[in-house]
């Protein structure tokens, strides 16, 4: 008698259970992503609406709204949503402060049979006519560009990527724009006067053919403004050179150089301030034919990096130094060494080192 009563009870249970997790509220949102395609640059929050009904039994109550970026501000109805009465959610941000192509989502957190919402905003930003300088927040003597940096991004070893460079000049009168320094791997053509409240663009051309590094590279262009000098008149350029090995034929590719480290972290140890760190990595070849190392850099100055030498024949091996430098440095030291190579399933290996340095 007493097992049928706990029996009894246990359904009840789980029945109740069931009965108030279907009784929940349910946000049913009218569109959960929204496109704004060219929209206008202006210095006043942008604001969008998500609306959506509460198709449930139960009051519904959004605890929080969040997203990846700070920029974006929710507002949204604080008390309980009643069962079929509709609301607004509303996502306000400043437009100048995103990229020109932006893509966001928002995570809608409630009490409801669906707790976690997905939305999402996107789009792309244009010139606002109206007011023309908002996009191009970086001046140089009048001339306002969109950025101070022009990043190519990746860029494959004997190929050319172009890239143009928008900017705006805000003087009452016209402008001479002319380049006093650039790179010899660079190309720019530029329009040689602007008027006044008008917009120009650079076209500029970075030829990985002429520049034979591999890796990251950085430099800067410096412009003649009006006739005048100055070191502030410059934009900075970065690119990722890198091979292109997806032309490889599947016969390349089994015959390929295949870089292999023993290891690719090791310790220098406890060193004194004036006694230089040691580590020596060995590289081999573990491919079919010959393996270059194409370039090895340090994150940081007070690591010099000595292969031994550019070419490793296949079975082979040899040996790269690290010698760390501890002028100026004390405690626990860690760096990073990126070894560039021609194999075409691991171009790029970083190794570390790391010690401390006695205080």
């Amino acid at each position: 008698m007493c097992s049928n009563i706990k029996i009894v009870i246990l359904l009840s249970s789980l029945l109740l259970g069931h009965l108030g997790f279907a009784q929940k509220g349910t946000l049913s949102f009218e569109n959960k992503d929204i496109l704004l395609n060219d929209l206008k640059a202006d210095d006043t929050p942008t604001t969008v609406c998500y609306r959506f009904t509460n198709t449930g039994k139960e009051p519904a109550i959004i605890s929080r709204v969040t997203s990846v970026t700070s920029q974006i501000k929710a507002e949204w109805e604080k008390s309980p949503i009643a069962p079929g009465q509709s609301s607004i959610l509303k996502i306000s941000f400043p437009s100048t402060s995103f990229p020109l192509q932006f893509s966001y989502p928002i995570q809608v957190f409630s009490n409801t049979t669906n707790p976690l919402e997905k939305l999402s905003i996107k789009g792309n930003i244009v010139d606002n006519p109206y007011k023309p300088f908002l996009l191009y927040r970086y001046s140089m003597n009048g001339l306002h560009f969109r950025s101070s940096h022009i990043d190519f991004q990746k860029v494959y070893s004997g190929t050319l990527r172009q890239d143009t460079v928008y900017f705006y000049n805000a003087l009452d009168s016209e402008a001479q724009l002319s380049v006093l320094y650039a790179p010899s791997y660079l190309d720019i053509q530029i329009p040689e006067q602007i008027g006044p409240k008008e917009k120009g663009r650079l076209i500029l051309t970075f030829d990985a053919i002429a520049n034979k590094e591999y890796g990251y590279v950085y430099d800067n262009i410096i412009f003649l403004i009006n006739d005048e000098n100055s070191y502030r008149n410059r934009l900075s350029v970065s690119a990722n050179i890198a091979e292109d090995f997806s032309k490889l034929s599947p016969e390349e590719l089994a015959n390929a150089p295949v870089a292999h480290f023993r290891e690719t972290t090791l310790s220098f140890g406890k060193i004194k301030p004036k006694e230089k760190g040691k580590c020596d990595f060995i590289l081999e070849n573990r491919g079919k034919s010959e393996l270059i190392i194409r370039k090895t850099k340090s994150s940081c100055g007070c690591t010099a990096v000595i292969p031994g030498k550019n070419t490793i024949a296949p079975g082979k091996s040899m040996s790269i130094r690290a010698i760390f430098d501890p002028t100026g440095k004390r405690g626990y030291q860690y760096k990073t060494i990126t070894v560039l190579t021609n194999d075409p399933k691991n171009p790029e290996i970083t190794l570390t080192i790391s010690g401390n340095v006695e205080k």
